[in-house]
């Protein structure tokens, strides 16, 4: 199980006049605020969610479970080897069969977008307020 972020032109619309507005490469702008603070927000929105067991083992939820990929204007977020269970209880399989989904992952993401855009909306202004001097 994994959730990726990506922007979607949508999702852009209500940026797209003060982008424009940026004479540098707003796509570094984006990158360096997905990579850094998205990919920390969501990590930290998902761990949130993740259930925990009263077994006396080593849990995900307390271990840095995933990891995390970067791409132009995305990332994707994925477990780590030893955590690739984490998709039973999210899907319900396995120990947690007939369970209900509680799909951690996905509502961890969307939990982050709007945060994500905020930060990119206020790098953005802080840059345009650097041109504007």
């Amino acid at each position: 199980m994994t959730v990726r972020f990506e922007f979607d032109y949508k999702e852009l619309s209500a940026l797209e006049d003060k982008l424009r507005k940026l004479p540098d490469n707003v796509e570094k702008i984006i990158n360096d605020v997905l990579h850094k603070t998205g990919i920390e927000l969501v990590t930290d929105s998902i761990i949130e969610r993740m259930p925990l067991s009263d077994k006396k083992k080593k849990h995900a939820k307390t271990s840095k479970p995933f990891r995390s990929e970067k791409f132009n204007l995305g990332f994707e977020i994925k477990p780590k080897r030893q955590f690739y269970y984490l998709v039973f209880p999210n899907d319900a399989l396995g120990t947690s069969l007939g369970k209900n989904e509680q799909e951690f992952m996905e509502i961890g993401l969307e939990r982050s977008i709007n945060k994500i855009v905020e930060e990119i909306n206020a790098k953005a202004d802080e840059k345009l307020k650097e041109e504007l001097k």
